[in-house]
């Protein structure tokens, strides 16, 4: 069995693991239950992380934002409702989703329509655009958007 980590050598651990990439507060005490240090210690280490900015919810709702957009092709909503779910405020959400460039937002949604048209099968234009509609709302897209592209814009 491994020797228990020091509460200095978990904040090390820490530290590097917030250097790593952008991590949100809640991930940061969700890492910092899985040692077996006290609870004293593990919130010492959360303020010093949170006073040296190595953790920052602003910093990685915006990071998380324009990553989930451009490599994972997530809508606003879907984007909303995960950081949600790691506990970042509400205000903190909006002002992170408001810096999103609408046009460059509305193409990413045109190419991902585009990508998947290639792939669906249907009998019809309309039951292709339902599937294309079904396809980009599961994926966080808002639906007034997504049936505008398809209705105007939409060529394939």
């Amino acid at each position: 069995m491994a020797k228990p980590l020091s509460p200095d050598q978990v904040l090390d651990k820490m530290a590097k693991y917030c250097a790593y990439q952008e991590r949100c507060v809640k991930d940061v005490t969700d890492k910092l239950r899985s040692f077996e240090i006290s609870q004293k210690d593990q919130d010492e280490i959360l303020r010093y992380l949170i006073d040296n900015r190595f953790v920052n919810d602003e910093r990685f709702a915006h990071a998380f934002v324009r990553g989930k957009i451009n490599q994972s092709g997530w809508g606003l909503n879907k984007i909303r409702f995960h950081l949600m779910q790691k506990g970042i405020a509400k205000e903190i959400i909006e002002e992170a989703l408001q810096d999103t460039d609408e046009e460059t937002y509305r193409q990413r949604l045109i190419d991902i329509l585009k990508t998947k048209a290639r792939t669906v099968k249907a009998e019809n234009d309309f039951e292709k655009k339902c599937k294309l509609a079904a396809y980009a709302i599961q994926k966080g897209f808002e639906a007034g958007l997504v049936w505008e592209i398809l209705k105007e814009d939409f060529e394939e």
